[in-house]
């Protein structure tokens, strides 16, 4: 019974890792290529970000760390290995960079966008600093 248990929380951790780092490295990628259509494409991607952080990497991260402690509760594992640790470290860096950087860079994006416009360089700036874009709005192919 033990054993069944522990194949199904395993299958939904490992489906959940695949959903949250998955999308997040797909987020990654959209928004490269936004970048080279200018701010306000990139900007467009922000509110999709948003709701993607908020209704599905929360929760399916939140549950990814459940099913991981739980598996580790009725496994053969403990808290003090290596690869736990990492992951669980892994996982605070995420929550804590999403709540105290991702959140409140994209409250300023959405504010500097309000007042000066979603063409502005400074929108354009704030959101390639979000999504790790180098490409500048005015940039061509050399």
């Amino acid at each position: 019974m033990v054993a069944v248990l522990y194949a199904w929380l395993l299958f939904f951790h490992v489906l959940c890792a695949i959903v949250w780092v998955g999308g997040a490295i797909t987020l990654q990628i959209l928004a490269m290529r936004l970048s080279k259509r200018g701010p306000a494409a990139m900007y467009s991607l922000l509110g999709d970000f948003e709701f993607v952080g908020t209704r599905v990497f929360m929760p399916v991260s939140a549950l990814l760390l459940l099913l991981g402690i739980w598996m580790i509760a009725i496994g053969p594992w403990s808290f003090g290995q290596t690869w736990v640790l990492l992951g669980l470290a892994m996982f605070a860096y995420s929550f804590v960079s999403g709540a105290f950087y991702l959140g409140p860079q994209l409250k300023r994006t959405k504010a500097v966008a309000d007042e000066k416009g979603v063409d502005s360089s400074e929108v354009g700036n704030l959101t390639r600093r979000l999504f790790w874009s180098r490409a500048s709005s005015s940039s061509s192919s050399s």
